[in-house]
């Protein structure tokens, strides 16, 4: 079993159920984040451009599936990206899931 999220602009959070649904995935659950580069002594992520301006509102929304879904997921946000802006992509996060309560 694998643990994804994925994050990006507020607005992509349609897309992203639509990606889930596609994929037959029940999405566990979506929150509302406000991104910020507060900590100045931190240095910028070459992966993540939260040291442009002020916060952005985004959504993170996530699942626990299968292995093979996962993978199917991250391979089609690698071919088709959830972009409203091309700079600022939705990005996935995958993690093993070693045990459920």
């Amino acid at each position: 079993m694998k643990f994804l999220a994925i994050m990006g602009h507020e607005e992509t959070r349609p897309q992203v159920r639509d990606l889930f649904r596609k994929f037959d995935v029940l999405m566990f659950s979506t929150m509302s984040i406000k991104g910020c580069f507060c900590d100045k002594g931190i240095t910028s992520q070459p992966w993540w451009p939260s040291d442009k301006g002020v916060g952005s509102y985004s959504s993170m929304c996530f699942a626990v599936l299968e292995d093979h879904k996962a993978d199917d997921i991250i391979e089609e946000l690698k071919r088709n990206p959830i972009a409203p802006e091309p700079g600022f992509p939705a990005r996935a996060f995958l993690m093993n899931v070693e045990q459920m309560a």
